[in-house]
């Protein structure tokens, strides 16, 4: 939804949503009744003062806006106001901020492996509500992308198995912005293969053929793309695979894990294409970037 349509009507029913199945009672350690607090607000802008934004040093290049709202049993989960992929569409997401590495060996990892699937169920949860209710989601973003790639493809030339660009692995948990950017991909001519979790993605390189390109989301259950990263490079067969990590995490671009690019989430779907020919050696497709 580009920014000019949403009111301070959408904003409110966005948190209102979360809040109600994030914490279903008054329980200790609730956030502050920020629904009260933004009844103040006259604007959408006096209402994004209450957000947080990345920090220039972050190199961010799409607009975020973030709000630490937790949940009954995990204090750092995140709701999230975001332009992605497509320039000036702002879609609702959970952030379910929880990517902490905690090892088998670990005495507390059971414990963690659980609060991680309860956030996960309940980031599904609210952002299937704000879907219901009409907010604009990343099953809005992927449907966008999906028509872009009939766009595509209508003026197109060879399909994607017919000299192909190359060959990508997109690994991304949020399956919807994995499927949308599938599509587009594929309409521009690259033969994509799709993941939805580290696991997943690690499977498939092992076992299948390999990519020329990994595009790979750093926070993913199971296996972070990081610990992916790892496992690549301990491998003789896929030491030397490319890999492009996108993370909405301020990491140290130095200790990125031998990824070969590094992408700040939320970013224009251009910057994508661009830094992905770059990788491959490939001529930009005219007009897709």
């Amino acid at each position: 939804m580009q920014l000019s349509a949403i009111t301070l009507e959408h904003m409110r029913r966005a948190i209102g949503i979360y809040l109600e199945l994030a914490w279903p009672l008054e329980e200790k350690g609730r956030p502050r009744p920020i629904l009260k607090e933004m009844e103040s607000a006259l604007e959408l802008d006096d209402l994004r003062s209450f957000f947080d934004t990345p920090r220039s040093y972050e190199k961010v290049t799409g607009r975020r806006y973030t709000l630490r709202l937790g949940n009954h049993r995990y204090p750092f989960m995140k709701f999230v106001f975001q332009e992605y992929l497509l320039a000036g569409e702002f879609f609702f997401s959970v952030d379910t901020h929880d990517e902490m590495v905690i090892t088998p060996d670990m005495p507390d990892y059971e414990g963690w492996q659980e609060v991680r699937r309860s956030n996960a169920r309940l980031k599904s949860s609210i952002e299937s509500a704000w879907a219901a209710s009409g907010l604009p989601t990343h099953e809005a973003l992927r449907r966008m992308m999906e028509s872009e790639a009939l766009e595509r493809r209508s003026g197109a030339g060879p399909g994607p198995s017919e000299n192909a660009r190359g060959r990508l692995l997109v690994a991304d948990d949020e399956a919807d912005v994995a499927r949308g950017l599938g599509a587009v991909l594929e309409a521009m001519g690259y033969e994509v293969t799709l993941a939805f979790d580290g696991r997943q993605a690690l499977d498939a390189l092992m076992n299948g053929p390999l990519p020329d390109l990994v595009v790979l989301d750093f926070s993913m259950p199971g296996l972070s793309g990081e610990q992916v990263i790892q496992r690549l490079r301990q491998e003789q067969r896929t030491r030397d695979l490319s890999v492009l990590l996108a993370t909405a995490t301020n990491i140290d671009p130095v200790g990125m894990g031998g990824a070969n690019a590094l992408l700040r989430k939320p970013y224009p779907q251009e910057l994508l294409f661009r830094i992905i020919e770059d990788q491959l050696g490939v001529e930009a497709a005219g007009g897709d970037s």
